[in-house]
């Protein structure tokens, strides 16, 4: 069950507690409250969650991932635009009648698009600025939760233990560009 915290400015989204989620927090190591950050909270280059991403929609056979802005679709489209321009999959997505920017409606990436995602994590990690800007990915396909903030943080709430270590394991082999 998914529990959703609403105020008008952002909807945060995560597994309802239970004693079976797991929840992980991460930071990459350029984030800006680095060497505040508690001990148990995993470091991880910037680069690498945007791969992370990536290798759980294919490792775990994710049919549909779906991304929530934290914000409205208004912030992400703003803040990616520049850097998404290239990227002729996300052109279709932005001149789709579809979303409505002014609203949270899930969009819905298929394996097939699986690098798309990736280039919108990547492209928000490097040109969004602001907790609006933040993404939230789930999938029908898994118990999981992730949410990626633009400072470099990702909190990822997983079902059970073994979609967590199976998680780890992603995150830790997960490749820098």
């Amino acid at each position: 069950m998914v529990k959703a915290v609403d105020s008008p400015k952002e909807l945060r989204l995560e597994l309802a507690d239970s004693d079976s989620v797991v929840v992980m927090d991460i930071a990459t190591e350029d984030h800006p409250d680095v060497a505040e950050l508690g001990e148990g909270i995993k470091r991880v280059p910037r680069g690498a969650l945007a791969n992370f991403v990536e290798a759980v929609v294919h490792k775990m056979h994710l049919q549909r991932t779906f991304a929530i802005p934290v914000g409205r679709w208004r912030e992400i489209f703003d803040a990616v635009s520049e850097g998404m321009k290239a990227n002729g999959a996300w052109r279709e997505v932005d001149t789709s009648a579809s979303i409505e920017l002014n609203r949270r409606d899930p969009l819905e990436f298929g394996p097939a698009n699986a690098h798309t995602l990736r280039e919108l994590v990547r492209t928000l990690l490097t040109a969004a600025r602001d907790s609006e800007h933040g993404l939230t990915l789930c999938s029908d396909g898994a118990p999981l939760v992730i949410e990626i903030m633009p400072r470099g943080e990702m909190i990822l709430f997983a079902g059970h233990r073994n979609l967590a270590k199976q998680c780890e394991e992603l995150l830790a082999h997960a490749k820098v560009d």
